[in-house]
């Protein structure tokens, strides 16, 4: 973690005891150090996060989080910071976050989904950070991209600030597209490109999965974020959230999206139900798959690279930089690469009670070694700009955080709205229903979806573009 700066004290300070309250308590002043009541009185702040689902290994996120505890409270002696893990995959994690948010005394600090923003802040649960962040001179909110500075924003008030940032691109097994004989370095220009590969690599090697794509609902809603809405992206409309906040049920890019899924699964160049529809942290798969050999092409997220590595070890694979590959996402007919840009936010509780040691703590958080080790340990692109150089990130996972990095100018936001969370459950729900059964044409799964939202926020809140 980051260097410990203590605060020290002298062993002897002048005091006044002044008789106050009702009840006869002492108030103690402390007017040698200048220090007041409550400055000088512990205090405690709690923090809420996903121990299971951030952090490539639970016991890296615990190793994060305790050294975090301990600079905190080394820097700041009269506040205590109360640890609060949130186990789980993320389903689980937003259902018993939701709870906590609806107690009397919620945790101080929040973790949360980029994708989650708006939903807490119409919810009233998110307290506004734009004194503390504009104009304070926090040099780390400044060098955000503006993309992700706005991430966070709704309206003209900021809520959230980024802790890291996912993008995403195909990753592919060399040696399995040789024998498919597809030439290597292999870069599709379109859709239909991808589709060929997968279908030689099935003639050629059968027991093979030929391409990993998400379904289903199981990694909540930052699973589509790593798949299925990578594909939207690149689609002939990619639109999701009109700009009268409409959420899209019917389009001729959803229609691509859904059809292409439906190409996918219906001649058989999926992966099985049986993991796509795990609850053990469905998109880390492909990083196993491919170390056994067993895949041949995946759309996923910059973090397995990083998976690789020997401090992740998910699993300890020192020959992947050389046996993989990878790829920009195509759009659908060439003209360039797609992905979305999605990942994890910190917020402060509208009803946190020292929001000064709140907003501590999340500088803390963003410092360098702090902010990067969590990129590396978590797989994220950290959201500083000056960290992107620091061999801290860029040795960490070669050479697959460069070339990431060189995807991340094709990268798009993912919306934040109140409705982002039923449409993103409705297109999860269709993919699923097409990898399950596989008869499903891509027009059913759309007009499955289209129900699903019409029905959840009503026909005044939905759109259906050309």
């Amino acid at each position: 973690m980051g260097g410990t700066m203590k605060l020290h004290r002298s062993a002897k300070l002048p005091r006044l005891l002044v008789a106050g309250s009702l009840l006869g308590a002492a108030i103690v002043v402390e007017a040698a150090s200048g220090l007041s009541a409550s400055a000088s009185s512990k205090t405690s702040i709690s923090v809420a996060y996903a121990v299971d689902t951030t952090f490539d290994t639970t016991p890296l996120a615990n190793k994060w989080w305790g050294a975090l505890k301990k600079e905190f409270e080394a820097k700041y002696p009269n506040v205590t910071l109360v640890l609060d893990p949130i186990h789980g995959g993320e389903p689980d994690f937003l259902t018993k976050l939701a709870l906590q948010f609806k107690q009397s005394s919620p945790p101080d600090v929040i973790q949360f989904p980029s994708t989650e923003i708006a939903l807490y802040q119409s919810s009233g649960y998110l307290k506004t950070m734009d004194q503390y962040l504009v104009g304070s001179g926090k040099s780390w909110f400044s060098q955000y991209p503006n993309v992700i500075q706005n991430e966070g924003k709704i309206g003209s008030h900021i809520y959230a600030v980024s802790a890291g940032e996912n993008n995403n691109g195909l990753y592919y097994d060399k040696a399995i597209l040789r024998k498919a004989g597809i030439k290597l370095p292999w870069q599709p220009t379109t859709w239909a490109g991808i589709i060929s590969a997968a279908q030689a690599i099935k003639k050629a090697e059968p027991k093979v999965i030929p391409l990993w794509t998400d379904a289903g609902t199981s990694a909540g809603p930052n699973g589509a974020g790593y798949g299925i809405l990578n594909l939207l992206a690149g689609s002939s409309n990619p639109t999701i959230q009109t700009g009268s906040g409409k959420m899209v049920v019917s389009s001729k890019g959803l229609l691509e999206t859904l059809d292409f899924y439906h190409t996918v699964f219906a001649d058989g160049l999926g992966a099985p139900t049986s993991q796509l529809f795990s609850e053990n942290n469905a998109p880390n798969i492909p990083s196993t798959d491919f170390a056994k050999g067993t895949l041949g092409i995946a759309v996923a997220a910059n973090f397995i690279g990083g998976n690789w590595t020997k401090m992740v070890s998910f699993p300890y694979w020192p020959q992947a930089g050389t046996a993989i590959g990878v790829a920009g996402l195509p759009k659908i007919n060439g003209g360039g690469y797609a992905s979305t840009l999605s990942g994890w936010d910190f917020g402060i509780s509208s009803k946190t009670k020292d929001a000064t040691a709140a907003e501590n703590l999340i500088n803390m958080m963003q410092e360098p070694t702090n902010m990067i080790e969590a990129a590396n340990w978590a797989g994220w692109v950290p959201p500083v700009k000056s960290y992107w150089a620091n061999p801290l990130y860029a040795n960490f996972d070669a050479p697959f955080a460069k070339e990431f990095g060189q995807l991340l100018p094709w990268s798009s936001e993912l919306p934040s709205s109140a409705n982002y969370s039923v449409w993103v459950q409705a297109i999860e729900q269709a993919s699923g229903t097409i990898a399950q059964t596989p008869s499903t044409t891509g027009s059913a799964a759309m007009s499955q979806m289209k129900g699903y939202v019409t029905n959840q926020l009503g026909s005044s809140a939905v759109a259906s573009l050309p």
